[in-house]
């Protein structure tokens, strides 16, 4: 089923910042901070799910709390000059979905093929993995320093609160 536009309003909007916020809020509680009725914030709420705006509630993994402290993004680009069966593409992700420390990657166009998070518990767990990584490519390793959730702005350029940003 493919995906199809789908017109908001503001109420919509906040609805969707609360649960970007707090996927495990009840009905009730976002229907007291948008100033709704809990059944008319059921019935945005599954519109918005039918409609496969919201594709999905998730828990938040935060990897300090397994020890692994070394958070960082990688920045990918293939060799130019490699030569491998099938697509490239495939190979890498075949690597990436086996490694237990990534956190989720994405495949990007322009001057970069991929950027990867990952979480490890030491630096020498991070430089065996870049180490092996660079059997497919160029990499690029950035430390996080912090990992914030950005407002998520409506189409009119307001923050997610309904102010101006």
């Amino acid at each position: 089923m493919g995906a199809r536009r789908m017109d908001l309003d503001a109420t919509d909007w906040r609805i969707l910042a609360y649960l970007r916020r707090n996927a495990r809020a009840t009905f009730q509680e976002i229907g007291s901070a948008v100033a709704m009725t809990r059944p008319a914030v059921r019935e945005r709420v599954l519109r918005m799910e039918e409609a496969g705006l919201i594709a999905g509630y998730r828990a938040e993994i935060e990897p300090d709390v397994l020890g692994r402290t070394v958070h960082v993004m990688v920045h990918f680009k293939f060799h130019g000059d490699r030569a491998y069966a099938g697509r490239p593409n495939d190979v890498l992700i075949r690597f990436l979905n086996a490694c237990p420390r990534v956190i989720r990657y994405w495949e990007i166009y322009g001057e970069l093929d991929f950027l990867i998070e990952a979480a490890f518990a030491s630096k020498e767990e991070l430089h065996r993995f870049l180490d092996d990584l660079r059997a497919y490519g160029f990499v690029r390793s950035h430390l996080i320093a912090l990992a914030c959730l950005g407002p998520f702005p409506d189409p009119q350029g307001e923050g997610a609160d309904g102010e101006g940003g």
